[in-house]
Formats: C-alpha cells, sequence, structure tokens
C-alpha cells in the first residue's frame, strides 16, 4: 500500500513538557523487553504515570525503529469500533477503499518497522487486545506499547506493572533529598512558586507529605499545585481529607486527571459490582492480608466466601490490589489512598462498624490459635505466621 502524502518517516511522538524523574530501573527494563516482545502492556493504578513512562522509553528507542514511533491516544474515545478509526488517522492513513479497516491496516504496516504506543487502553480492551493480535499476526515487524490500568490479556503480551515512586524510607541507605517521590515534589513545587527549594528546613514535612502520598505521581503534582496558597506542612495537616485537597490540575487535563478522587474514581467505574463492594470492604485492613483473612472478614451479603478469590485477581488485575509473596505465601494490601476511597464507599454502604467487628474477631481468634498452638510440632509455622 503506497505511503500517505505528507507521512513523517520519523513518527507523531508528543513533546514532553515537563522534567522525567526517577524509574531508572523500570526504563532500563522496559528497553530491554522491546527487544525480546512485540507486545508490552504498561499497567498501574490511576495516576501514577503509566502513559509518561511509555513515552520516556518511546522517546529513548526511537531511533531504533526505521519507520519512527507512533502515538495514539485513546482516553477520550468511548467507541470500541473506533480504535481502528483512531489508529489510521494517528499514522495519516487515509484509506476509501470497501475493504474491512483492519485489512488497510494490517495491509500498510506489513512491511514497516516502527513501534506504535496505545495510550490509555483499560476502558477498550477487548477491542484492542483484538486488534493488536490481528496486527502483529500480519506485521512481522511491528512492536506495541500500550498502556491501561489492566493488563489486555492477548497472546504473546508481557505485562509491566508501573509501581508508585519510591519514597523516604523505602531504603533506609537512601538520602530524603535524592528520593524520587521528594525530587518530583520540588520540580513540580518550584515550577509553581520559583523560589521553593527542598532544603533543611523543609525535608521532613516533603518525606512525610510524599509517604502520606504513597509515591503516586498525580497526588504528588497536585500537592504542588497547593503550594500557591499553603505551605508544605499546613498540606499535610489537610491531608486526611485528600480527595478534597488534590485538585487543581491543567485545564487541558482529562477530567479523570484533573483530581485524585476522579482519577481513583475512573479505577472505580471500571470495576464490577463484586470488586466494587471487596474493594470497599477490604479497606479495613490497615496493612497487608492474606486471603483466608479476606475471606474471613470480608465474605457474606452478595460475596460468597468461594468467590473471594475470583474477585481479589480481579483487583490486582485491575492494579487496584498489590499481591506480593512472603515466606508465609501470597498477601495483598491496598495503598493509603486507594483504601481510603474504598473506606468512604463502606461508610456509604453502612457497613463500616459490622466489617470492623469482623476485623477485630478473625485477629483475636488467630492470636489465640498461636498461643494454644505456641509449643506444639507446627510452632516454626505459627512463628512465621504471626510474624
Amino acid at each position: 500500500m503506497a505511503t500517505p502524502a505528507g507521512w513523517r518517516q520519523e513518527g507523531n511522538l508528543p513533546v514532553e513538557l515537563t522534567s522525567f524523574v526517577g524509574r531508572t530501573r523500570l526504563l532500563a527494563s522496559l528497553r530491554q523487553k522491546l527487544q525480546e516482545y512485540r507486545l508490552i502492556t504498561v499497567t498501574g493504578i490511576g495516576g501514577v504515570g503509566k502513559s509518561r513512562t511509555a513515552l520516556r522509553v518511546a522517546h529513548q528507542v526511537r531511533r531504533q525503529f526505521r519507520d519512527g514511533v507512533w502515538y495514539v491516544d485513546l482516553a477520550r474515545l468511548q467507541d470500541p469500533a473506533m480504535v481502528y478509526h483512531t489508529i489510521t488517522a494517528a499514522l495519516g492513513i487515509a484509506d476509501q477503499s470497501p475493504r474491512e479497516g483492519s485489512d488497510t491496516l494490517t495491509e500498510w504496516l506489513a512491511e514497516r518497522e516502527l513501534l506504535l504506543i496505545l495510550d490509555t487502553c483499560e476502558h477498550l480492551v477487548d477491542a484492542c487486545a483484538q486488534l493488536t493480535q490481528e496486527l502483529l499476526d500480519t506485521a512481522p515487524h511491528l512492536r506495541i506499547l500500550a498502556t491501561s490500568r489492566r493488563s489486555l490479556n492477548a497472546p504473546g503480551e508481557y505485562t509491566a506493572a508501573v509501581p508508585p515512586l519510591t519514597v523516604p524510607g523505602d531504603n533506609p541507605s537512601d538520602p530524603a533529598f535524592t528520593n524520587e517521590a521528594v525530587e518530583l515534589f520540588g520540580a513540580r513545587a518550584s515550577a509553581v512558586v520559583p523560589d521553593f527549594v527542598v532544603d533543611e528546613d523543609n525535608i521532613a514535612a516533603v518525606a512525610e507529605l510524599c509517604r502520606r502520598l504513597d509515591g503516586i505521581p498525580l497526588a504528588i503534582e497536585l500537592a504542588a499545585v497547593r503550594l500557591r496558597t499553603l505551605s508544605v506542612e499546613q498540606i499535610l495537616a489537610l491531608l486526611a481529607d485528600r480527595f478534597s485537597l488534590l485538585a487543581g490540575a491543567s485545564r487541558t487535563a482529562l477530567p479523570r486527571h484533573q483530581t485524585l478522587r476522579a482519577a481513583i474514581g475512573w479505577s472505580h467505574e471500571l470495576c464490577e459490582p463484586a470488586e466494587r463492594l471487596l474493594w470497599a470492604r477490604l479497606s479495613v485492613f490497615a496493612g497487608d492480608f492474606e486471603l483466608e483473612a479476606a475471606r474471613h472478614v470480608c465474605a457474606g451479603d452478595a460475596l460468597p466466601s468461594d468467590r473471594i478469590l475470583d474477585v481479589i485477581g480481579g483487583l490486582v488485575d485491575k492494579s487496584v490490589l498489590l499481591s506480593f509473596p512472603t515466606p508465609a505465601g501470597q498477601r495483598y494490601r491496598l495503598i493509603d489512598t486507594l483504601r481510603q476511597y474504598g473506606g468512604e464507599w463502606l461508610d456509604k454502604l453502612g457497613e463500616t462498624q459490622d466489617l470492623r467487628r469482623r476485623h477485630r474477631d478473625y485477629y483475636l481468634q488467630l492470636a489465640e490459635r498461636s498461643e494454644h498452638s505456641w509449643s506444639g510440632p507446627r510452632q516454626v509455622h505459627w512463628y512465621t505466621r504471626m510474624r
């Protein structure tokens, strides 16, 4: 298929308007994985920086692709049937033939060596998964880097989770001044208040603020905006109502990126009813927890115990729950921002006191079982379990 007039071989990557902070290892890993996999989906919670990370990688590798790196923004798209047309428009392909649209696109891509960025796929995962499979099957030199709050679950997909930025205390040997979250706050704060610097006078407050914000870049940037009218210490004192406090992003940002509540609310909308209910109920866990605890505390009333595992899997897939291995088995955690959001919904459901009682009773029984079994043959098991 002929190259369209005015087609730019270098691609259409947006210019990076702000500095990129941290993520050195993640960027290196993604560059390496692009050599090994043809489809990579960058996942993570709302506001964690998936799009910025993908764009930074794209800028770093663009010279490796003979026919450029091409960016397709799907964030505002509502109709899954328009995914194909949005991609062809971004590539500058204007096809008037009566053939199937995907045939035209695959034919055009067949001999080209390029990287395609599909940004914000979570609300269009089925359409994106189907189309990426078709494109990769017929275009051998094509690579796709997608961003989504959940994986596409497509054949050959490599999923790379973008975690929150490191916060002071994650690595005790790292100075607070060079911490990723602190550096981001300092960079964005100085853009809002030009004479602002992170120094010995405010480093303790800045470090605590970054910890309380879970290292989420959007939350940190929204907090920096508040420096127009508040000190760091005042922001910290008002953080009990973080969803009201953290608003005021750029007017050109997507509505779901203009406030922290909107960013988390978009993830909530993507969840199934059972996932929303479990998210709310899991907010009673102040720290991490195991499957058994979730079953005992959260099951009941439209959420049977035998469904808890599948619903937890859905929340992990949608980047709501963190999942990590420990010597005592797999454990899960809601970061504080998501826990507070879930707690608000639990209050609306009128279940807060009941869930707190269940939580108390479960751990009391666990402590009693440990006490009774401490001198028995499973002492090592119970030591590990209680740790």
